[in-house]
């Protein structure tokens, strides 16, 4: 039988300090950070209904449509109309965002105390990746910190995470 505690002892007697140089901390910042990305995307997953926000976002960009063009003709009657239904859609479109916004919430105190411990982790590192060029204000030496890296990976693994998960669509325009 697996004894839980032995297994967490033996996980804090572990010398980790690999984990403070590159390629290594490299990798496992990219690692964490898909698995965060990951856990969240997957619980917004059985949250939100994307059938539903997949719906309600392509009637968005129809209607914005449909303002546009109304707009453009002078037509009072039909922008007034156009108007009222955007309203609409924008409260149905903010219930939706609180739903998401909810998950997030939930994650939020969690990801904090992850953030702590790896910032007193990886404290007295000068660098976790190398950059092949120079970017100003973000690696203007060709290193990335700890903070600017993590958030690189997050935001393009996050991206990815998205499309394979299905919360990004194509809109096809309307016919006729």
């Amino acid at each position: 039988m697996i004894d839980p505690l032995s297994i967490l002892s033996d996980l804090a007697a572990m010398d980790l300090g690999f984990l403070k140089q590159p390629p290594a901390s490299t990798l496992f910042i990219l690692v964490l950070s898909a698995a965060i990305s990951l856990a969240t995307s997957v619980a917004n997953r059985m949250v939100v209904d994307m059938d539903e926000q997949k719906r309600r976002t392509v009637e968005s960009h129809h209607l914005r449509q449909e303002l546009m063009a109304a707009t453009r003709s002078g037509n009072q009657r039909r922008i007034a109309k156009a108007q009222k239904r955007q309203q609409q859609m924008m409260k149905t479109q903010q219930k939706m965002t609180m739903d998401r916004m909810k998950i997030m919430l939930l994650f939020f105190i969690p990801l904090i105390l992850i953030w702590q411990v790896l910032r007193k982790f990886l404290g007295g590192v000068e660098y976790i990746a190398l950059m092949p060029f120079k970017v100003p204000w973000i690696a203007p030496e060709g290193t990335l910190s700890f903070a600017s890296w993590y958030i690189l990976c997050s935001i393009s693994i996050n991206i990815v995470i998205q499309r394979v998960l299905g919360f990004t669509f194509e809109i096809e325009p309307r016919e006729g």
